[in-house]
């Protein structure tokens, strides 16, 4: 008995399995003849189009560009030129914001210890959240094109290179801060907080949150120590309120001590108050906002207590620059956030509400914001990524809350100071979708109260709100 390489000619005629006998068993069931004449046609054209074969190689060509542009070769490093321009990049427009070294010390670590694994990694990880951050990219002269995302992917593929878990050192604790930097702009915030507590976890293995720790080391290295650990304790207070993650770091060291800069673009002053802002609230505050204000641990006089000392502008920070923008918009949301705190605490409401002066904070703080705007250039924003723009929404919703609570007169003005902030928010090249959904449907819910449509309306027809879409 012999298997057929097709089914019979009734199998096919009748559509059914044949087992591909000789006979084959539905044939023998059914008495009929079985045959095997009809030819099995070929399937598919019987010859390659030549457009197929241009489709071919022209697919294969760009999925082969794509593969090597995902990420540079691990087993190649990056170019020392290339490096060196990205740290330039991040002296001139970052270190003010996060002032991890300064120019001079990183050409230094880059001319002279290249070749150390852990050094070299965190000048690769530094030069990929500032591309990031940034929103740009280097070529370098033999064509090659390097973005954030490939450095930073350079970093991720390579950890092993930079953190065996034997020991904690504040490279190490550097690298995973700007890692975290990385992912926070490009808007995947689970993977940048995860990265951040490794951060935080090396600091505790380290004992970097413990002042004894910096006693036997020299000034430079405690400077470095105590920059790194309150930049994480800024980034941790921020997360508390937008991810609702409680607390770990507190005020038990000191903070860094100013420096003589003959460069100001190199001045400690603007990161100095904006410590000064995120700690003048405790501890509780932040946890407060990230569970919930059931504790209490917020009353009135802290309240007063953080208005009236974030309620002026320091003298010592120079307007015009990015540490000046990174102050001002971090003193006004913690403002905001403090009489977030306020308005949500059970059991204080009614004589909070009723007190037209606390109504005014949130309109008074969006004004304060406002003048700030007509102090800097656009282009300022940008560099802070999404960070300003979260901050400006958290006062437009505060002065949402005011139009559904207070009397007319008290609506009529903290709706006119709405307009101009949200005119601004939109404005701002980085805004995250997702809060702004948020925004939106609470200023959908506020329609009972506030006519809000005027302004959705005014985004379609005036030439001023053109750029606003809501």
């Amino acid at each position: 008995m012999s298997f057929a390489k097709q089914a019979c000619d009734c199998c096919r005629v009748r559509r059914v399995k044949c087992n591909r006998e000789e006979p084959c068993n539905r044939c023998l069931q059914h008495d009929l003849k079985c045959t095997y004449l009809r030819l099995l046609k070929k399937r598919g054209p019987k010859s390659i189009r030549t457009r197929s074969l241009e489709k071919i190689a022209n697919m294969q060509k760009v999925s082969e560009e794509n593969s090597t542009m995902a990420a540079p070769k691990a087993s190649v490093k990056v170019p020392k030129v290339l490096i060196d321009q990205c740290l330039r990049l991040y002296n001139d427009n970052l270190y003010v914001i996060w002032p991890l070294l300064c120019y001079n010390d990183l050409h230094k670590l880059l001319d002279e210890k290249y070749d150390n694994c852990s050094i070299y990694w965190f000048l690769v990880a530094l030069s990929a959240a500032t591309l990031s951050n940034l929103q740009t990219g280097i070529e370098t002269e033999e064509g090659d094109f390097y973005t954030g995302k490939q450095l930073c992917s350079l970093c991720m593929s390579s950890r092993h290179d930079f953190d065996d878990l034997s020991s904690s050192d504040l490279l190490r604790i550097m690298i995973y801060y700007c890692l975290h930097r990385c992912f926070a702009y490009f808007s995947d915030t689970i993977t940048s907080y995860r990265l951040y507590c490794e951060a935080i976890g090396l600091i505790k293995i380290a004992r970097f949150h413990c002042e004894e720790t910096y006693k036997p080391l020299s000034f430079n290295e405690q400077q470095l120590g105590r920059k790194v650990y309150y930049l994480l304790l800024l980034t941790e207070r921020y997360y508390s309120v937008y991810i609702h993650c409680a607390t770990s770091l507190d005020v038990t060291i000191s903070p860094p001590q100013p420096e003589a800069v003959t460069d100001p673009r190199l001045s400690l002053d603007s990161f100095l108050e904006v410590i000064g802002v995120f700690t003048v609230p405790e501890k509780c505050f932040f946890d407060a906002l990230a569970t919930g204000p059931a504790d209490n641990s917020c009353t009135e006089d802290s309240l007063k207590r953080i208005w009236n000392q974030l309620h002026t502008v320091s003298p010592d920070v120079e307007p015009w620059s990015y540490g000046y923008v990174d102050f001002s918009f971090s003193r006004h949301w913690i403002r905001t956030l403090a009489w977030k705190l306020m308005f949500l605490a059970k059991g204080k409401q009614t004589k909070f509400l009723l007190n037209t002066h606390n109504a005014h904070i949130p309109v008074q703080i969006a004004k304060d914001m406002l003048e700030d705007t007509f102090l800097t250039p656009k282009n300022f924003y940008d560099v802070h990524g999404p960070g300003i723009p979260i901050k400006v929404l958290e006062i437009a919703n505060a002065l949402v809350d005011v139009v559904n609570h207070y009397d007319q007169n008290m609506e009529l003005e903290a709706w006119n100071v709405l307009r101009d902030v949200v005119k601004f928010v939109f404005s701002l090249k980085y805004c995250d979708p997702n809060m702004i959904q948020k925004f939106t449907t609470k200023c959908q819910s506020a329609l009972i109260t506030l006519p809000i449509t005027r302004l959705l309306q005014s985004s379609v027809s005036s030439k001023d709100d053109a750029d606003i879409v809501l």
